[in-house]
């Protein structure tokens, strides 16, 4: 699918990697770039292996005009693992910061420079994103 995209998958790392810490080379191939914010630390006093986070992950699906994304909320727990889970009132704000930033510069990304389109995905559960104007 990426072939039809007007940058190659190698490229388009590049410019995932330049938006920031966002960027997970490791989950992503051709048919799927994954992004993830550890936005709050939940006990800081646990050794940093043992540490979880809230945040959210993002994932982009290429297709022949752009991308399709999905996200989801939870915590990143010390296996390393995403688990989907609703996020507690005292993290929201910061969790929702983050990902507001890292979509606001996707977007700058995408339609602006690249004039590539982004459009959520069928298989969204979450409210649609917007990109600020």
């Amino acid at each position: 699918m990426s072939e039809q995209l007007p940058l190659s998958y190698g490229r388009l790392k590049t410019r995932f990697t330049a938006l920031g810490p966002y960027f997970r080379e490791g989950k992503s191939d051709t048919e799927r770039y994954f992004f993830d914010s550890l936005s709050v630390c939940v006990d800081a006093k646990k050794d940093p292996d043992a540490r979880e986070f809230w945040g959210w992950w993002l994932e982009l699906t290429p297709h022949s005009e752009g991308f399709e994304y999905r996200y989801g909320f939870g915590l990143y727990d010390k296996k390393g693992d995403w688990v989907a889970k609703s996020i507690p009132r005292e993290a929201q704000a910061a969790v929702d910061k983050t990902l507001t930033h890292f979509y606001d510069k996707l977007c700058a990304l995408l339609e602006d420079e690249l004039n590539l389109a982004l459009s959520p995905s069928q298989a969204l559960t979450e409210p649609e994103l917007a990109c600020s104007e």
